[in-house]
Order: structure tokens, then sequence, then C-alpha cells
């Protein structure tokens, strides 16, 4: 693969380990347990970053000169390593109480996201399946275990149930900010900006579904009530969703 003229996205995402390290040529930084090769691959894609963990492409992870034209190689690096610091994780930071709300989203992507890419998996979405592609997918996936993380099928019964466990981690710390205004208050003012609520017709529904399944019941006051008490809500959690949306509307842009 090492001879390809121009790489396409398929042919970076199906390197090897080995060839990596190769191709990177000892520009490689090692980023919580996780290895980085920085390698210039002809054609689009240019200067880019390679995650790998324990040999196991991350591929997720990676990012390409393509997406930031306009830097050096050396003002890409530095920019890759910033970025990899704050979406990859140890498994001991996983456990840590969380500082914010962003905190959390970046752990909780991770989790779902990149940490499942470490084994092989099926994944458990097809989209519009013929007949023969749902009798081989049951085949291939008798024999494995469903992980509701990872949203997919997998091998090791043992590396499912770890996965779970943290995540069940990550969930008992999250939990633990109930009773932090600030933490809720900036954690309902992301997702208001992440949904435009001030031009958005289901702005409390598409807002608080970020915290919890909902069933939509409009999106008027009794609707908002009827949300808080889904979500179980205490009086805390309510007092800072209000000061979120005084904020953001005291912000908005119109």
């Amino acid at each position: 693969m090492t001879n390809v003229k121009n790489w396409t996205i398929k042919d970076i995402e199906s390197l090897a380990d080995a060839e990596a390290w190769y191709m990177a040529a000892g520009d490689y930084a090692e980023i919580k347990g996780h290895d980085v090769y920085f390698i210039d691959f002809p054609g689009y894609f240019g200067y880019s970053c390679c995650v790998f963990y324990e040999g196991k492409s991350i591929y997720y992870a990676n990012d390409y000169e393509l997406h930031h034209p306009g830097k050096t190689h050396d003002e890409l690096k530095e920019f890759y390593i910033n970025a990899l610091n704050n979406k990859l994780f140890t498994e001991e930071e996983i456990t840590e109480p969380i500082k914010n709300y962003d905190e959390y989203t970046r752990k909780a992507y991770f989790l779902r996201n990149y940490y499942p890419m470490r084994e092989n998996y099926v994944s458990a979405f097809c989209i519009n399946p013929t007949a023969k592609e749902k009798a081989d997918f049951k085949k291939k996936t008798a024999k494995m275990f469903y992980n509701p993380a990872a949203f997919g099928y997998f091998e090791d019964q043992d590396f499912v149930k770890h996965h779970l466990e943290l995540f069940a981690q990550l969930s008992k710390r999250k939990e633990e900010t109930k009773d932090d205004f600030e933490y809720q208050k900036a954690a309902f003012l992301s997702e208001m900006y992440n949904h435009e609520y001030n031009i958005n017709w289901q702005a409390d529904y598409d807002t608080l579904s970020a915290f919890g399944c909902l069933d939509y019941m409009g999106d008027d006051g009794k609707a908002l009530k009827s949300y808080f008490e889904q979500l179980n809500f205490t009086d805390l959690q309510k007092k800072a969703y209000f000061a979120a949306r005084e904020e953001y509307y005291k912000n908005a842009n119109y």
C-alpha cells in the first residue's frame, strides 16, 4: 500500500499499524496510551495524524490537512496534538469527577465512538437490508455479544462488560453534578446554542432531549413542565434551566 500515489480515505483507514509506523519515519507521539503517527499522504489528505491503540486503527480519531488548509506542518502537528489530548482519554480519566459539561460530552463521545474500535465488531445498523443481508447478519452475530453502548456486536464478552462498566462510572460521575447549579446551567446553555433555541419551533424538546428520552408534548409551558417531570429534574435543575434560557436570550443575536 505504500506505493499508492494518491491516497483515498479507504486506503488510510485500512492502514496497518506497522505500515503507519514505517511511513511516519519517526514522526510520532504517544497520547494517553494511543500511538499517533504523523504522515504526509500524497494526494488530497496531506499531512495527517493517524491514531492506533495496541495495533488497532482508531481511524475515527484521525485528522487530515485537507480539513485545515493554510497551516504549516508544524502548526498542524501542534493542532493535532492539542485536539487529541482533548478527545482521547485514559480509563483513569473516565472515572474521575467531571469538571464541566463539555468534559462530560467529550468523555461520552470517546466511549461511544473511539473506545469500541479497540475490538472487531459488527455494527447493529443497516439501512433497508435485504432478506439475504438480514440472514447473513443473524448468522454472523449468532455467537457474538451485543454492546448497547457501542450499538454493535462483539466477540469478546469481557470487553463488552468492561466497556459498560466504564459507561456506568461516567454516568455515576454525571449524576454527581445534579446539585451543581453552575454545571447544570452551563449544560443547558450549551445545548440551547446547539439547537438554536431562539429560532427552533420545538426548542425545549430538542434541548432537553440531550439529557434523556422524552415523549414529545409540544413546546409550551405545559409541555416544558412535562419534560421536567419525565427527566425527574430537581428544583435546582429547573432553576438552572430558566437561568440558562435567560442568559441565552440576553446574548442571542437576532
